[in-house]
C-alpha cells in the first residue's frame, strides 16, 4: 500500500458487514457465564474471580459501544483485480503520465480518479460537479469490463492482498506479481490492488478505528498478503507506515504471507541467500517502525498513535520481524530443495552454508523439529565427506547439541555435548576457545538437570571450574567473558542438590568477585553487570530458604531489594518485555509464593524444607511432566492445580505476561493477541468458518468453529521438517472453541477451578456432544473423528479449544503432535473421578 495516497474504502460488501455485526453482538449477547459461588479470599483468583462477575455488566456494555461504532464504519471492500488487465491498463495510459509519474500513485492520481468521477452516468471533470464518485472496480462491474484473455476484469472476493509502495513505478510493480504469478501455475489470479479497489476520493477520510477492525478483518478474509518488496538489501517497504500495518495485519489475522519481486531482484536475491544468508537476513529483518512514514504527516501520526496506545513500537518491530523470517525460512529451504536436487561438488559447500543457516534460523524461531533434521541431515554428511574431526563437522555437532538442549531432549543433548568436547579436546587442545566453549556448555545443560543427582552436580561443578580457569588463562581474569562464567558459577553452587553453608560461602565469593569486576569494568547498567546481580541476588534467595529465613524484614529482603533494583535498571535499558526483565518479575512473583508457603507452614505445621518452589508454571511443569497424553499424567496436573499454589502460579503467570486481565478474563487486546479470545468477541470472524457454524445447531450459542493458519491448514501433507509439528494434523481439523473468556476457561488444567469440577464436567461433555453433532453435519467429513486437547504449555494458545480431527486423512504432524495430545474421553474421565470423590465440589 502507499505513500500518496490514504487507502480506506467506502464500498460494503454486504455479507462480510451482516457477519461482522451478528458475530461481535451475537458472540458478546450469547457468552455462557458461570453463576459466581462463594469461595473465600484464599488467593488472588478468588478475588478476581468475585470482582470479574461485578464488573462484567460493564465490559459488555463496553464492547456493545464499541460494535456500535464499528458498525457505523464503511466495509472494505475485498475485490480483486486480474494481473491482464493491470498490464494491459499500463499499456493503454502510458502516455497520459510523464516518466516520473509512471508509478501507481501517478497512475492514480492522473489517471484512475478522473475515470471514476461520474455526472448523470457521465464522466466529468471535477469531483465537485460529479454526482457520483466510485471505485475503479465499482466502475468495471457497471460497465462489465473484461481484459485482453476474455475474462472478467474484476472479482467480487480476491485471491490475493497485495502490499506495496505507491513509488514504485508500474512496470516493475507488475513485474514482480508477474514473476510471482508465473510459479503459482493457476489459470486466473485476482489480486486485491488499493489503486483499483479503493474508492481514491474519499480515501483520506476513516479513522484509525478503520484499520483496526474493517481493513485488518478484509486482510483476515482475504487470507494471503503478498509484499511487492524491492530492493531486497534495503526494501522500501519497510518504511512506509502503512505497509508495516498491512503486514500486521496479515499476522494477527493469520493470513498467509509472501514476497514478489521481479525476475532479476529475485535472481539477485537468491545468490545472497546462498553466498550471503546473515546479510539477508539482516536486510529483511531490519524493522523500526518509529521511524517508518507515510506521504501524509497526519497518517503517519495516526498509526503511531495507534501502535504506541495498542502494541508499542518494540513488539510490532518484533511481529514484522518474525513475519518476515518465516518467509525468509520458506524462501531458504526451497533453496536447499533446489540445490540438492542439483547437487554436484560445485555447490556442496554452498548448501552446506545454507543448511546451517537454516537450521540455525528455524531453531530460533522455536522449530526445534526442524532444526534437528536439518543439523542431524547436515552432520552425517559433513562426516561422510569430510571426517568427524574436520572443523565442519564440530561446529555442527555443537549446533546440533545446543538444538537438542533448547528442545528439552536432555539426554541426547547431554550425549551430543559430551562427544563435542572429547573431539574439540582431542583437535584443538584443552584451552582452545572453541573447547571452552563446549566445556561450558556442558556444564551449563548439566547445572539445569532436575533432580539433579550429587554425581551431576559434582561433573557440573568440575566442567566450571575447567571452563573459568581456561578463560582466566586464555582470556584474562577481568575480561567480562570470564566473569560471566564465574557468575554462573557461583549461582550454580547455590543450587546444589545438598546445600551447605560452605557451598554458600563459596558462591557468595564468586559473586562478590563477578559483580564487583563487572561494576567496574561496564558500569552498573550494563546487561552483563545486571545479569550477575540478578544471579547474585537469586543465591541470597536460596541461602535463606535454606536457613528458613523467609519472613519478611529478615535476610531475604536484601535478595528482594537487588532484584527491584535489577527490575527497575533492566525496565529503562532492555525494556519491559525483554526476557532477562521478565525473568527478574518472575523471580519477585516466586520470592512472594515462597513466603506465602512459609507462612502457611508454619501455621500449619509442616515441614518447610519438603515445599517447592518455581519462578513460573512452565518450570514447575518441566520439573514434573514431559507430556500429558494420557488421563493418569492428567490427573496428577490436577491434582497439584487442586492443591491451590500451582493453580495461583499459573494465575500469576498469565495475569505477568497480559493473557488475563485483573478481573480474571482472558485480554482482547492487541498485545498480547489471542486470537481465539476475538474469535469469541465477533471482533475476527474466519470466512471459511463462517458457514460452518451452522453445522452446530443450537450449540452455536455455547461455542464456536475455528481454523488454524491459512498455511499450516494447506501444509497439512507436508513432510518437510520445517512443516512438521507446525501444519494442521489432517486435512480436515478444526477448533471448537467455548464462548467464555473467564480465566478458568484458558486451558483444560484450569477448567472447573472456580465455577467446580461438576460444572467442568458438564462443560467437556457439551463439549463432546457439540463436536460430535458438527462433524456429522460438516460435509466431507468421514465418521472417524478424533477429538484432542493439549494441556498448557504444551499449547502456545491461552485459549481453551478442541482439536477435531478427520482420522481419515491425517497429515505427518498428526503422529508428531498426538503425542503431546489428550483425548477428552480422557480428560471427562479425570473430572468424574474427581467429582466421585469429591475433589474441587463447592459447598453447597
Amino acid at each position: 500500500m502507499g505513500a500518496s495516497v490514504s487507502n480506506c474504502c467506502s464500498s460494503a460488501f454486504e455479507r462480510n458487514e451482516l457477519n461482522v455485526t451478528a458475530g461481535q453482538e451475537g458472540a458478546v449477547a450469547r457468552m455462557v457465564l458461570v453463576e459466581a459461588k462463594e469461595l473465600g479470599s484464599r488467593s488472588s483468583r478468588s478475588t478476581a474471580f468475585h470482582r470479574s462477575m461485578t464488573v462484567f455488566a460493564g465490559v459488555r456494555q463496553k464492547v456493545s459501544d464499541d460494535v456500535a461504532g464499528v458498525h457505523e464504519l464503511p466495509i472494505c471492500p475485498l475485490h480483486g483485480v486480474t494481473l491482464s488487465f493491470m498490464q494491459e491498463f499500463g499499456v493503454q495510459n502510458k502516455t497520459k503520465v510523464s516518466a516520473k509519474e509512471y508509478s501507481i500513485g501517478g497512475l492514480c492520481t492522473t489517471v484512475i480518479k478522473p475515470l471514476t468521477m461520474f455526472k448523470k452516468g457521465k464522466l466529468c471533470s471535477t469531483s465537485e460537479e460529479a454526482d457520483s464518485l466510485l471505485s475503479y472496480a465499482e466502475v468495471g462491474f457497471r460497465d462489465s469490463l473484461r481484459d485482453i484473455k476474455k475474462q472478467p476484469a474484476f472479482a467480487r472476493l480476491a485471491m490475493h492482498f497485495v502490499s506495496h509502495a505507491w513509488r514504485y513505478e508500474y512496470s516493475t510493480f507488475l513485474g514482480a506479481l508477474a514473476n510471482w504469478d508465473s510459479h503459482k501455475g493457476a489459470d486466473v489470479t485476482y489480486y486485491w490492488v488499493d489503486a483499483f479497489v479503493v474508492n481514491q476520493h474519499i480515501a483520506d477520510s476513516y479513522p484509525m478505528e478503520w484499520w483496526s477492525t474493517r481493513f485488518a478483518q478484509a486482510v483476515g478474509d482475504v487470507g494471503s498478503t503478498i509484499l511487492v518488496s524491492l530492493p531486497w538489501e534495503d526494501p522500501i517497504p519497510l518504511k512506509r507506515v502503512w505497509v508495516i500495518w498491512e503486514i500486521f495485519s496479515a499476522f494477527q489475522m493469520g493470513a498467509r504471507f509472501d514476497i514478489a519481486m521481479p525476475k532479476d531482484t529475485m535472481d539477485d536475491f537468491r545468490g545472497a541467500l546462498i553466498n550471503s544468508f546473515t546479510t539477508v537476513q539482516t536486510a529483511l529483518s531490519g524493522v523500526d517502525v518509529a521511524l517508518s512514514s507515510a506521504y501524509h504527516k497526519s497518517h503517519q501520526e495516526m498509526v503511531h498513535d495507534e501502535i504506541r496506545r495498542t502494541i508499542g513500537f518494540t513488539k510490532l518491530n518484533e511481529m514484522v520481524q518474525l513475519r518476515m523470517n518465516q518467509w525468509l525460512i520458506g524462501a531458504a529451504t526451497k533453496e536447499l530443495q533446489i540445490m540438492k536436487q542439483n547437487a554436484n561438488e560445485k555447490n556442496k559447500k554452498e548448501q552446506i552454508g545454507l543448511q546451517d543457516n537454516l537450521g540455525r534460523m528455524l531453531r530460533e524461531s522455536g522449530n526445534f523439529e526442524g532444526a534437528e533434521f536439518y543439523f542431524k541431515d547436515l552432520l552425517e554428511e559433513i562426516e561422510r565427506m569430510y571426517g568427524k574431526d574436520h572443523a565442519l563437522a564440530l561446529s555442527c555437532l555443537n549446533q546440533l547439541a545446543v538444538t537438542l538442549q533448547k528442545a528439552n531432549h536432555v539426554e541426547e543433548a547431554l550425549q551430543c555435548h559430551r562427544d563435542c568436547l572429547q573431539r574439540r579436546r582431542r583437535v584443538l587442545g584443552e584451552n582452545h576457545e572453541e573447547t571452552l566453549q563446549s566445556v561450558s556448555n556442558l556444564a551449563v545443560l548439566l547445572s539445569l538437570h532436575r533432580p539433579m543427582s550429587i554425581e551431576i552436580f559434582e561433573e557440573a561443578r568440575s566442567l566450571y571450574s575447567l571452563a573459568v580457569k581456561g578463560r582466566e588463562l586464555t582470556i584474562g581474569e577481568k575480561d567480562p567473558r570470564t566473569l560471566y562464567t564465574l557468575s554462573n558459577f557461583a549461582r550454580f553452587l547455590s543450587e546444589a542438590p545438598e546445600p551447605s553453608a560452605e557451598l554458600f560461602n563459596e558462591s557468595d565469593q564468586l559473586h562478590q568477585r563477578a559483580v564487583q569486576s563487572l561494576k567496574d569494568l561496564l558500569q552498573q547498567g550494563h546487561p552483563l553487570t545486571l545479569s550477575s546481580l540478578h544471579n547474585q541476588a537469586c543465591s541470597w534467595l536460596d541461602r535463606c530458604v535454606f536457613q528458613k529465613t523467609c519472613s519478611a524484614g529478615g535476610p531475604i529482603d536484601e535478595s528482594i531489594s537487588q532484584l527491584r533494583l535489577v527490575h527497575k535498571l533492566r525496565v529503562e535499558k532492555l525494556g519491559k518485555e525483554h526476557p532477562d526483565t521478565q525473568q527478574t518479575e518472575r523471580k519477585l512473583q516466586e520470592i512472594a509464593r515462597i513466603q506465602k508457603q512459609f507462612a502457611n507452614s508454619d501455621a500449619n505445621g509442616a515441614d518447610q524444607g519438603r515445599l517447592e518452589s518455581f519462578p513460573s508454571f512452565q518450570d514447575f511443569f518441566q520439573a514434573h511432566f514431559e507430556v500429558v497424553h494420557t488421563a493418569e499424567e492428567f490427573q496428577q496436573v490436577r491434582k497439584y492445580m487442586h492443591e491451590g499454589i500451582v493453580a495461583d502460579l499459573v494465575f500469576d503467570d498469565l495475569l505477568a505476561s497480559g493473557f488475563i486481565d485483573e478481573d480474571g478474563f482472558m485480554t482482547t487486546g492487541m498485545q498480547p493477541y489471542i486470537f481465539l479470545a476475538h474469535i469469541i468477541t465477533g471482533e475476527l470472524s474466519q470466512r471459511k468458518c463462517e458457514p460452518e457454524q451452522d453445522y452446530l445447531g443450537t450449540y452455536g450459542d455455547t461455542f464456536v468453529v475455528a481454523h488454524n493458519k491459512p498455511e499450516s491448514d494447506e501444509m497439512w501433507h507436508s513432510s518437510d521438517p520445517s512443516w512438521i509439528g507446525k501444519a494442521s494434523m489432517s486435512q480436515r481439523h478444526r477448533f471448537l472453541v467455548f464462548k467464555n473468556l473467564r480465566w478458568e476457561y484458558f486451558n483444560v488444567i484450569s477448567l472447573g477451578l472456580e465455577c467446580g469440577s461438576q460444572q467442568a464436567l458438564e462443560a467437556l461433555k457439551e463439549m463432546k456432544d457439540a463436536a460430535t453433532h458438527w462433524v456429522s453435519q460438516a460435509p466431507g467429513w468421514s465418521k472417524d473423528a478424533g477429538f484432542y486437547l493439549a494441556a498448557w504449555p504444551l499449547t502456545t494458545v491461552p485459549c481453551l479449544h478442541l482439536h477435531m480431527v478427520d482420522l481419515s486423512c491425517t497429515g505427518p504432524s498428526f503422529s508428531r503432535l498426538s503425542k503431546k495430545m489428550l483425548l477428552l474421553d480422557d480428560a471427562i474421565r479425570v473430572l468424574e473421578a474427581e467429582v466421585a470423590e469429591g475433589i474441587g465440589v463447592l459447598p453447597a
